[in-house]
């Protein structure tokens, strides 16, 4: 999708831009977020997601969990405007961020905490002895951190 239409969807949905060149905007912070969310890929989340892209929740579904991402903007809150470009790029009006044989076609580390962290197992614990929901939690935590703006929406 070209950026200016990207920016227009993010501005439909809802979705805060977010100036990185403003100084009170914390660098450190956004990094320590981003490593967070590259972890995720490491929790098996025990989907069983096949080739037709049903999980083992919903079989017959396509696209499993991502079946909404391009309605959706693929379920951000706030995107950082040195990011736009990338997800552009990425973003298709029909499908998302979702690709047929791949899945989610965004690294780990940009995807939004709503992506990273739905599922059908919630209460299931994992193999580093703690509940997504756990995850999920830490991570709004440092979103709110480092965007207070979003206390706006």
């Amino acid at each position: 999708m070209k950026k200016e239409l990207f920016i227009k969807r993010l501005r439909r949905e809802g979705i805060a831009i977010i100036d990185t060149s403003n100084s009170a905007f914390d660098k450190c912070i956004l990094d320590d977020f981003r490593k967070l969310k590259g972890f995720i890929q490491f929790v098996d989340f025990d989907c069983q997601i096949s080739k037709k892209g049903g999980c083992k929740e919903h079989p017959e579904t396509l696209k499993c969990c991502c079946f909404s991402c391009s309605d959706n903007a693929g379920f951000f809150r706030v995107v950082l405007d040195t990011d736009i470009t990338s997800y552009a790029r990425k973003f298709s009006r029909t499908t998302g961020f979702w690709k047929e044989g791949k899945g989610c076609i965004l690294p780990h580390n940009m995807r939004s905490t709503t992506c990273l962290t739905h599922h059908c197992n919630y209460e299931r614990k994992d193999d580093f002895g703690f509940g997504i929901t756990q995850i999920r939690t830490k991570l709004q935590h440092f979103r709110d951190k480092m965007f207070p703006v979003l206390n706006q929406f």
